[in-house]
C-alpha cells in the first residue's frame, strides 16, 4: 500500500502494488538489506564500533583480561584517557559551529537569500539541531560514522514540527558498495529499529482496515539479533495473541523489529520540447509522455523528444512482510544523512580516532596493574631472625620490634660475632623498564590520535610561550581536519535537504524568526517568496576551524590592527566589529544599543568642542576683516598721495612749458635790438598758445598712461606691511 511519506504529505503517483508485486518488492528489499547488513565489512565494523564505544566509556579490559587479573590476585585498574581525548575533539566542534547560507544562482552581484538562510536557522533552532549534530559528530570521532535524520513530525503539530535527530550508528545500514566520503554515492540506506512496542508498530503502519496486519507481520524475524551472530528473538511465523497477553508478559517479548529502507531507482524519462513553447524542455515520466503523445497525435502534430532516465527516491517499511511503500520524504534526497571519519580502504569501512588508541590504552592499564602488583608483593621492611634470638620470647620480641617507644632485648651475642642471629629483609629493586613502558604507552595515546597536550589543556610547562602553544594547537587541528571536512560536507548535504523541505512543506505562511542587524522579527514564510520553480541555490558553509576558537582567533587578529585604524573608523564599523568579539550575544546587544542611543543624544563634551571651534573661527574671521580694512585704507591713502604727486608734477610741467615758450631765444634775423626774454615784435601770440597746448596734451597723455598702468604693492620683507606702490613689470 501507499503511505504519505512518513507524514510529509503526498504519496506516490504510481498505483498501489498488486500482491504479487508487493511480494517481489519485499523479496528484493529483504535481499538488499541482508546483503549489506551481513556483509563482512559491516559485520566487522559493528563489532569494532561496539568496542570503540566501550573504550570511550571506560570499559577497556575484556572479560578474559579481567578474569586473568582476578585469578592472579592483581588489581583491576582502568585510567580512561581516551574519554578526555574524545571530549577535546568533540569540544572543538562545539566551540566552532558552522552556519549554512543559501546563494541564488542569478546574474550579477550575488547576495545570500536572507529569508531562506534565516528560515533554515529557525528550522535548526526549533529542534535543537546543534546538540543533535554534536552528538553525531562525537559518534564519528569514536567509531567513524555519525548519522542524523531530518524530517517533519506531525504528531504534536498538524502543520509539522521540524526535527533533526541523531541516530545510533549501530542501528544504521548502508549500501555495501558505497565508497565516497559521507556515503554520498550510496544507493540505499536503512534504519533497523529493535524493541519497538507492538502498539507503536500498529500505529506506524496500520495497514488496510479491511485486511489488517497480524502482529507477527510487524516483526522482521529474518534479521539477525542486535549482536553479530545472535539469534532472532522471535521465531518466524510467531503470532501475538493480544487478548491472551497479560501484564507480566508485556515486556521485551512484546516488542518487534522493524526496518525502514530508503533507496533510489532509475525509471524511464523523456525530455520533450514543449509544443506550446519551443524554448522550453519538459522532463516527463512514461505515463505523462504517453498522454502528451496521444494529445499531439490528435492535434496532428509530432513530439520531438529524447529518451533518458531519472532517479526516483522511494521508502518502505518492512517487518515479516512489506508493510508500507511510497515515495521518499524528500525528492532527490535521503532523510538520513551521514558523516564519516577515516577510511579503511581494504575493508571499505570508516573508523574514528579511538581505534588507534585501544592498544596503547590496554597496555597502559595492564602495566599499571603489573606495577601495583609488584609493589604489593615485595618486602617493604622488617627482619629475618633465628628462633630464640630474643631475650624473653619470640612473641614479646616481635611485638616490641614494631613499636618505636619500646626496647627490644636480645640474648647476649645475638648482635655480635660473624653470624648475627637476625638480618634486615632485603628490599627488591623495582624494575625501571616497567615505568618506562607505562610512560611510553601513555605517550602513545597522544601520538596515535594526533591530539597533543596543548589541545587537551594539560601543558604544564610554565616557560612555553603563548605563540608556541597556539602554533602547536593549530598543528594538531591540521591532523584532525579530515574529520571537520566531513562535517562540512555533511552540512552542505543536509542544507540541500533543508532547502527542499522549506520550499515545499514549510512555506505555508507560518511565522519564522528573521534575525537582522537591529532586532529579530517574525515574518510569514510564503512559497512565492522562497520558491519560483526556476531559481537554483548554492549551499555555502563556513570554513572549517583552524584554531581552538575561530571567534577568539578573529578577535585576536583584529586587536593587532585596531590600534592603527581605530581612530579612522566610524561608529557603524565599530558596531559591525562587535559581532566578532568573544562577548556574549546579550552583551553585544546591550553595547550596540548603548552606542546607538548615545549617538542620538547630544554629547556635552562634543558641544563644548564645537563651541570652542566656532569661537576660534569667529576670531580668525574678525582678524582677517580688520587686516583687510587696514590694508584697503593704506592703499587708498597711497593712491591719493600718488595722484596728488602726479597732479603737482603735471602743474610743474605745465608751468615749465609756459615758461619755456615765453623765454625761448629768437632766431637770427628775427630780432633787432631786443635782448633775450622779451618777445620779438611781430610774433603771433595765438601760435605760441597753440604750441603750449600741444605740449601740455602730451604731458597729460603721459600722466594718464602712468595712472592706468597696473601696479603692485610693495611690502616690507620683515613685517609684511605695505610701504609703496610700483608699476607691474612687463612679462
Amino acid at each position: 500500500m501507499l503511505n504519505d511519506a512518513d507524514g510529509y504529505g503526498g504519496g506516490s503517483d504510481e498505483a498501489a502494488e498488486t500482491p504479487s508485486d508487493a511480494d517481489a518488492l519485499f523479496s528484493k528489499l529483504k535481499g538488499w538489506i541482508k546483503l549489506d547488513y551481513d556483509s563482512k565489512g559491516q559485520t566487522n565494523w559493528r563489532r569494532e564500533a561496539r568496542e570503540d564505544f566501550d573504550f570511550e566509556a571506560g570499559e577497556q579490559l575484556s572479560e578474559e583480561d579481567k578474569a586473568i587479573l582476578k585469578d592472579a590476585k592483581r588489581p583491576i585498574v582502568i585510567f580512561n584517557r581516551i574519554g578526555t581525548t574524545v571530549d577535546s575533539v568533540a569540544g572543538q566542534e562545539v566551540g566552532n559551529r558552522q552556519e549554512v547560507q543559501f546563494l541564488p544562482r542569478t546574474q550579477g552581484v550575488v547576495k545570500k537569500n536572507e529569508l531562506l538562510t534565516s528560515a533554515a536557522k529557525w528550522f535548526r533552532q526549533q529542534c535543537d539541531a546543534e546538540d543533535e549534530e554534536s552528538d553525531a559528530f562525537r559518534d564519528m570521532v569514536v567509531c567513524g560514522m555519525g548519522w542524523t535524520e531530518t524530517r517533519l513530525d506531525y504528531e504534536d503539530n498538524p502543520e509539522g514540527d521540524p526535527k533533526i535527530d541523531r541516530v545510533d550508528p549501530l542501528e544504521m545500514g548502508w549500501d555495501s558498495g558505497a565508497r565516497k566520503r559521507n556515503l554520498v554515492d550510496s544507493r540505499r540506506v536503512f534504519h533497523i529499529r529493535r524493541d519497538v512496542p507492538i502498539e507503536e508498530a500498529r500505529a506506524l503502519c496500520p495497514g488496510d482496515p479491511d485486511n489488517p496486519f497480524e502482529d507477527c507481520d510487524y516483526n522482521a524475524t529474518w534479521l539477525g539479533g542486535e549482536k553479530d551472530g545472535e539469534e532472532p528473538k522471535h521465531d518466524d511465523g510467531r503470532e501475538y495473541q493480544n487478548d491472551e497477553r497479560t501484564g507480566e508478559e508485556d515486556g521485551e517479548d512484546n516488542c518487534v523489529t522493524m526496518v525502514r529502507i530508503q533507496w533510489w531507482e532509475r525509471v524511464p524519462a523523456y525530455m520533450v520540447i514543449d509544443p506550446t513553447n519551443p524554448e522550453t524542455i519538459l522532463t516527463l515520466g512514461a505515463d505523462e509522455f504517453k498522454e502528451l503523445s496521444a494529445k499531439a497525435k490528435l492535434a496532428g502534430g509530432k513530439l520531438k523528444f529524447t529518451k533518458t532516465t531519472r532517479k526516483v527516491y522511494r521508502q518502505a517499511y518492512l517487518g515479516n512482510v512489506l508493510l508500507e511503500v511510497g515515495d521518499a520524504p524528500a525528492k532527490g534526497h535521503f532523510s538520513f544523512k551521514c558523516m564519516t571519519g577515516k577510511r579503511d580502504r581494504n575493508k571499505n569501512t570508516f573508523f574514528g580516532i579511538v581505534r588507534a588508541m585501544k592498544d596503547p590504552a590496554r597496555w597502559s592499564n595492564k602495566w599499571m596493574s603489573q606495577t601495583m602488583h609488584i609493589m604489593n608483593t615485595t618486602a617493604k621492611g622488617g627482619i629475618a631472625a633465628e628462633r630464640g634470638a630474643f631475650f624473653d620470647n619470640d612473641a614479646q620480641g616481635e611485638s616490641s620490634w614494631a613499636h618505636q617507644d619500646q626496647v627490644t632485648y636480645l640474648k647476649p651475642g645475638a648482635l655480635s660475632g660473624q653470624n648475627p642471629k637476625f638480618i634486615a629483609k632485603p628490599v627488591s629493586q623495582f624494575p625501571q623498564g616497567s615505568f618506562e613502558l607505562m610512560q611510553y604507552a601513555n605517550q602513545s595515546l597522544r601520538d596515535v590520535s594526533g591530539v597533543n597536550v596543548e589541545i587537551l589543556g594539560m601543558q604544564q610547562s610554565s616557560g612555553q610561550a603563548a605563540a608556541l602553544d597556539l602554533q602547536r594547537k593549530q598543528s594538531a587541528l591540521t591532523i584532525l581536519q579530515p574529520l571537520f571536512d566531513s562535517l562540512r560536507r555533511y552540512r552542505k548535504e543536509q542544507g540541500r535537504l533543508l532547502l527542499y523541505l522549506i520550499q515545499h512543506y514549510l512555506s505555508d505562511g507560518r511565522l519564522v524568526k528573521i534575525e537582522g542587524p537591529e532586532e529579530a522579527q517574525f515574518v510569514p514564510l510564503m512559497k512565492k517568496d522562497v520558491y519560483d520553480g526556476k531559481t537554483l541555490y548554492d549551499v555555502i558553509v563556513d570554513e572549517s576551524p583552524t584554531s581552538a576558537n575561530q571567534k577568539e582567533a578573529t578577535w585576536a587578529m583584529l586587536q593587532q590592527i585596531l590600534p592603527v585604524i581605530g581612530k579612522m573608523l566610524p561608529p557603524a564599523t565599530w558596531l559591525a566589529l562587535l559581532k566578532y568579539s568573544p562577548l556574549p550575544t546579550s552583551a553585544q546587544k546591550d553595547i550596540s544599543d548603548s552606542i546607538e542611543k548615545a549617538g542620538q543624544q547630544p554629547d556635552p563634551e562634543q558641544q563644548k568642542r564645537e563651541a570652542e571651534l566656532k569661537l576660534e573661527n569667529d576670531k580668525a574671521q574678525a582678524k582677517m576683516a580688520n587686516d583687510k580694512q587696514q590694508s584697503d585704507a593704506k592703499i587708498q591713502a597711497m593712491e591719493r598721495e600718488s595722484q596728488a604727486k602726479m597732479k603737482i608734477a603735471a602743474e610743474e610741467a605745465q608751468h615749465d612749458a609756459m615758461l619755456k615758450a615765453f623765454t625761448r631765444p629768437q632766431s637770427a634775423g628775427e630780432s633787432g635790438e631786443g635782448g633775450q626774454g622779451a618777445p620779438a615784435p611781430g610774433i603771433d601770440a595765438a601760435a605760441v598758445l597753440m604750441a603750449f597746448m600741444q605740449e601740455m596734451r602730451r604731458d597729460m597723455n603721459t600722466l594718464a598712461t602712468a595712472m592706468n598702468t597696473p601696479k603692485r604693492l610693495i611690502r616690507d620683507p620683515q613685517t609684511g606691511e605695505i610701504v609703496g606702490i610700483a608699476p607691474m613689470e612687463a612679462q
